[in-house]
């Protein structure tokens, strides 16, 4: 009969090598999550954007919220120039603008999982939550997979735009920008 310490530790090796193998299996803990930047869900945001950055580059990983009243969250967590929680506003017009482009390309009609490609081993996730009303739509988007609908990387594009993320990202800013 073994001692009871000798299975102890037989099940903790047994833990540590699942733990060990489990993590080399994948980098992502969760759709459009690193492993080493979660990044919340802001629940009363209308627009909700967050880029899970990709592996082996140094693509930004970011989230970035537009609530209703036109206030702006962004949160950076890796390649970007502004680490942390930052505060910004847009233009009543600005939010509309949005929502118009959102509803024009029928986003609430999209596949939650429309634009994931399970050949991708590259794989730059970007979730989109969009919250009209009492309606919540989440559409996930591997920006290396070619199946997204159209207007979908055009709609990221504007909210980064109109958000004005890239002064947190790269430290620049546009001309354009349309931030407060």
């Amino acid at each position: 009969m073994e001692p009871a310490w000798s299975r102890r530790v037989a099940i903790i090796a047994g833990l540590a090598v699942l733990a060990t193998v489990g993590g080399c299996a994948s980098l992502r803990v969760g759709v459009g999550e690193s492993a080493s930047y979660p990044m919340a869900d802001v629940a009363d945001a209308v627009i909700q954007m967050r880029r899970s950055g990709c592996l082996g580059d140094r693509c930004p990983v970011y989230s970035v919220s537009i609530f209703q009243d036109g206030s702006v969250l962004y949160e950076g967590r890796a390649h970007v120039t502004a680490i942390g929680v930052r505060r910004g506003s847009v233009s009543s017009g600005d939010v509309s603008a949005l929502i118009s482009e959102i509803d024009a390309m029928r986003f609430l009609d999209s596949a939650t999982d429309c634009c994931v490609c399970s050949d991708s081993n590259q794989a730059e996730l970007v979730v989109l939550d969009y919250r009209p009303g009492s309606v919540t739509k989440t559409v996930v988007h591997d920006v290396q997979c070619l199946s997204a609908p159209p207007g979908l990387r055009e709609l990221e594009e504007a909210i980064d735009r109109v958000a004005g993320v890239e002064r947190w990202t790269t430290g620049q800013h546009t001309a354009s920008e349309s931030v407060r």
